[in-house]
């Protein structure tokens, strides 16, 4: 019963676009498709070679024939089958990094938010995929962020208040060129960071 609760809590993330990166993301997959290839070449060699030394050794047309009907059985096989594995992993390499990349693009997107003073933002990466600890690290920077742009305004409402007293205060007084000069600079300063908001 707790279980179906906490569920419920957690957003409902659903992947709406499996390339986020596809420049990263396919190159990744024909990497390991390369290396699938590779390797599978070599295998094919450990394979067919020493089938190849034997035909040689065979001086008999019975045995070469033998050995020629096994060697292309097994060509028959082992390749298309090497393709499809190949091809196979390679896909499923990109639903693996997706689970690398959409996270990074979700945290680069918060990241550009804090950057535009949306302080509010906040990562949520789903259960199984990676870089969690990079979501309570920037959700951290994200409240941080919130806190000292509260005590910011708080400080420029303080400012501003004090400002007026001040104008308030010295309003038809007959001030020094210096004391009016540096009212009217943190007139200024109090703009500025009230624009800030």
């Amino acid at each position: 019963m707790a279980e179906a609760v906490i569920e419920e809590k957690r957003p409902n993330f659903r992947r709406r676009k499996i390339l986020l990166r596809p420049g990263y993301q396919l190159r990744i997959a024909i990497t390991i498709l390369s290396f699938i290839v590779a390797y599978s070449l070599l295998l094919g060699f450990l394979l067919f070679y020493p089938l190849y030394q034997e035909f040689i050794a065979k001086a008999s047309p019975e045995e070469q024939l033998w050995i020629a009907r096994v060697v292309i059985d097994l060509h028959r096989r082992f390749w298309p089958s090497v393709l499809v594995v190949g091809v196979l992993v390679a896909m499923q390499s990109i639903f693996v990094t997706h689970r690398l990349v959409g996270p990074a693009y979700h945290i680069q997107r918060v990241i550009e938010g804090f950057a535009a003073a949306k302080y509010d933002m906040r990562a949520r990466i789903r259960r199984w995929d990676r870089l969690k600890e990079f979501e309570v690290a920037v959700n951290a920077l994200g409240d941080a962020l919130q806190q000292r742009e509260s005590a910011r305004r708080e400080c420029v409402e303080r400012l501003q208040a004090e400002v007026a007293a001040l104008q308030a205060g010295v309003s038809g007084l007959a001030l020094p060129p210096a004391i009016q000069q540096t009212v009217g600079e943190i007139e200024r300063i109090a703009a500025a960071l009230s624009e800030g908001n």
